[in-house]
């Protein structure tokens, strides 16, 4: 197994272009990048626009750098900051522990931006219930990351509607509020686990997920 991302460049775990999670341990913050370029123990990259928490991670010394490789495994790495330039996003980190392999993925997530349509369960009455749009940041079988104005809070219960038109399939679900955060301009970043999703609602999940990875490859 790669331990140094050298060596998950040659057994293609990692590529220019592969999108990647930022963190820092002990701290809810994370946001995504693409890899620009890798050499030396080195790594480029490239922050993506719009994630709030890009900042305020950078005011750490040390991040952890986490990527998923389709039917294989999600990797991390701790890397401390070497530079950020600003204006082009691009952040380099220096490799400083071995890559580590965590257990095999059986629920992957995908970062994604998808126009949904979400309904606050305690808000159905006699005319059924008010559904309003709201952005899809991410998704698994077992959740879901969503922007919204919806004045909600930990616990409620949503109904989402989610057109994965790319495996001709609409995902009509119930789900709790498992996380709440600000965004911009008012709006909530919401944490949502599904209820009781059948079988097939879940296969329909993966196979969008797993179709997005394969195309962005």
């Amino acid at each position: 197994m790669a331990i140094t991302i050298e060596g998950a460049l040659r057994h293609r775990k990692l590529y220019i272009g592969k999108q990647v999670r930022l963190h820092c341990d002990g701290t809810e913050q994370e946001c995504r990048a693409k890899v620009v370029e890798i050499q030396q123990g080195t790594m480029l990259l490239e922050l993506f626009a719009g994630d709030n928490d890009a900042l305020k991670l950078l005011s750490q010394e040390q991040l952890t750098v986490v990527f998923v490789v389709p039917d294989d495994a999600a990797y991390s790495l701790s890397a401390k900051i070497i530079n950020y330039d600003e204006p082009a996003r691009l952040l380099r980190l220096t490799q400083e522990a071995p890559l580590t392999r965590t257990e095999k993925r059986s629920d992957y997530r995908l970062r994604t931006a998808k126009l949904i349509y979400v309904a606050l369960c305690k808000q159905s009455g006699d005319g059924g219930e008010v559904w309003q749009q709201a952005s899809l940041l991410d998704i698994s079988r077992s959740g879901a990351s969503v922007l919204t104005v919806l004045p909600v809070s930990q616990n409620d219960e949503l109904k989402v509607w989610i057109p994965l038109e790319e495996v001709d399939h609409i995902l009509e679900a119930g789900t709790r509020v498992v996380r709440v955060s600000t965004g911009e301009a008012e709006q909530l970043i919401l944490g949502l686990s599904f209820s009781e999703l059948s079988l097939t609602d879940q296969e329909k999940i993966l196979d969008y997920i797993l179709k997005e990875w394969g195309e962005g490859k």
